[in-house]
């Protein structure tokens, strides 16, 4: 959930502040009047029409790569389509000096978008920003550890590793470089991780005792026995319980006890038949999510 917190939030960040800072440009060069003719000339596929094979051939391909995913799903060539596909080593691309002012180059970010990109960037000794390229290779580091993931290289190899401890260090280093990063971007979505456990998650799979317990899986698989059933005990029971408060010769309406919604059942969907049931008679069914003004009841029995 880390890496996927950083691509999300660094391709979101990247494309909003170039959109937010053209806007102000609007505002401050145009008379307010002017200001939404203006700022609908605002180029939304900045990033993709930046780019061709002469100028930057690696993300032009990247661009290329997407627009052929997007055409083969059938998919409308968006601005937020195109956000999705293109992959994070894209965007930590754009994250370096040659897209600062200073270059005066065919696309220029920085550093006019680094306090929207990364407010909490700073140096923790002098509390200064940090450079674009000292960000920028941060980046980098973390696109690398993506890509060891994605092609199932361990996190945890190291060859200066002399203990299991300095193994499990490293895995910890790692992991604690994406929250830095997420923190760079946006603080909030540390919450995130804690909400959905991820750190919990981590710190009990990063100790002695947890790596002690895989080393004894392989001893431990010949005494175990072969689960087919797993889905029994962790299905959750969709059923709702309620009240028929319509009845006619081919249908019923009923509301539910647990959320006062009304339910269409049909009379194939009723146990031994609409005949068999009755005004007022409490029930048990299956809710089916329906474009009709009512969701249905499916698999109806009297309780």
């Amino acid at each position: 959930p880390a890496l996927q917190i950083i691509e999300i939030s660094l391709r979101n960040a990247i494309y909003q502040s170039w959109i937010a800072h053209e806007e102000e440009q609007v505002e401050l060069n145009f008379q307010p009047h002017d200001w939404v003719t203006e700022k609908a000339k605002i180029d939304k596929l900045w990033f993709v029409n930046t780019f061709t094979r002469q100028n930057n051939f690696i993300a032009w391909s990247n661009i290329q790569t997407a627009v052929k995913q997007l055409n083969y799903e059938n998919k409308p060539l968006t601005a937020e389509n195109f956000i999705s596909k293109l992959t994070l080593g894209f965007w930590v691309s754009l994250v370096q000096k040659d897209f600062d002012v200073q270059k005066n180059s065919y696309l220029t970010l920085w550093p006019h978008l680094r306090h929207r990109v990364f407010p909490n960037a700073v140096d923790s000794t002098s509390g200064s920003p940090l450079s674009i390229n000292s960000i920028g290779n941060e980046l980098k580091d973390i696109n690398k550890i993506r890509n060891r993931l994605s092609h199932h290289e361990p996190l945890w190899r190291n060859k200066k590793a002399y203990q299991v401890e300095d193994i499990i260090n490293k895995v910890i280093e790692h992991y604690d470089r994406c929250l830095k990063v997420i923190y760079w971007i946006n603080p909030s979505n540390l919450k995130l991780l804690d909400i959905i456990e991820s750190n919990t998650r981590m710190s009990e799979l990063c100790s002695l005792h947890a790596l002690w317990k895989n080393k004894q899986l392989p001893a431990g698989i010949p005494t175990l026995q072969v689960r087919k059933d797993w889905s029994k005990g962790v299905k959750i029971n969709p059923e709702h319980t309620g009240e028929i408060i319509n009845i006619t010769a081919a249908n019923v309406l009923i509301k539910s006890d647990k959320n006062q919604a009304i339910f269409y059942g049909a009379d194939r969907a009723m146990q031994g038949g609409i005949n068999t049931f009755a005004l007022n008679d409490k029930v048990r069914f299956t809710p089916e999510a329906s474009s009709a003004k009512y969701p249905n009841a499916k698999n109806i029995m009297k309780l």
